[in-house]
């Protein structure tokens, strides 16, 4: 696939292999992501799609293999790295804290020292912002806990959203949703 000098692929991967023991869960895989782009990885449970996505977010490292983020080389040890880099994963088993409102847990672990009022009104406004840009529709004040299934992995599209993610992805995004939420969602 070629691409203007301009713009780089958001994302390549080079051969990729990584293996469990005697295991190959991914062997030599390479793909192109053009910005912009939607894709979308098929196979069989155990075909080794999660542990590709696990790859490219740092939360394992290939065996062999390059990463390549917007034309450069990169090595995604963690993912810090990861969200460095403008890379954001929505995982099966979401991350959220029920008791906490949708706002709270989107800027959980990213908070700037004990003064918060400050930093939730400025989160306010950029989660508004993203929910009206992405038509996420999901209350900012919300209790998340209360929340159904589909707007709950909408609050993990939000987080990594807010965290900077041009590259985001989902990993078995339609699993745990009812056929309505997944059209919704596509």
């Amino acid at each position: 696939m070629s691409h203007p000098a301009s713009r780089p692929p958001a994302l390549d991967l080079i051969g990729i292999s990584k293996r469990f023991g005697a295991v190959h869960a991914n062997r030599d895989v390479s793909f192109t992501v053009a910005a912009g782009s939607i894709h979308g990885i098929v196979g069989e449970n155990g075909a080794g799609k999660s542990t590709l996505m696990s790859i490219v977010y740092g939360f394992y490292q290939a065996d062999s293999g390059q990463i390549r983020v917007h034309g450069a080389d990169q090595v995604i040890r963690t993912s810090q790295d990861a969200i460095r880099l403008g890379i954001g994963m929505v995982h099966q088993h979401f991350m959220l804290v029920d008791t906490l409102t949708v706002l709270e847990n989107v800027i959980l672990g990213i908070e700037q020292g004990f003064r918060l009022a400050p930093s939730l009104a400025i989160a306010r406004t950029e989660l508004l912002r993203l929910n009206k840009d992405y038509a996420l529709d999901v209350d900012p004040d919300a209790r998340v806990g209360d929340l159904p299934v589909g707007l709950q992995q909408r609050v993990e599209i939000l987080k990594a959203l807010y965290r900077g993610a041009e590259i985001l992805i989902l990993d078995e995004p339609t699993g745990v949703l009812t056929p309505q939420e997944a059209d919704h969602l596509f």
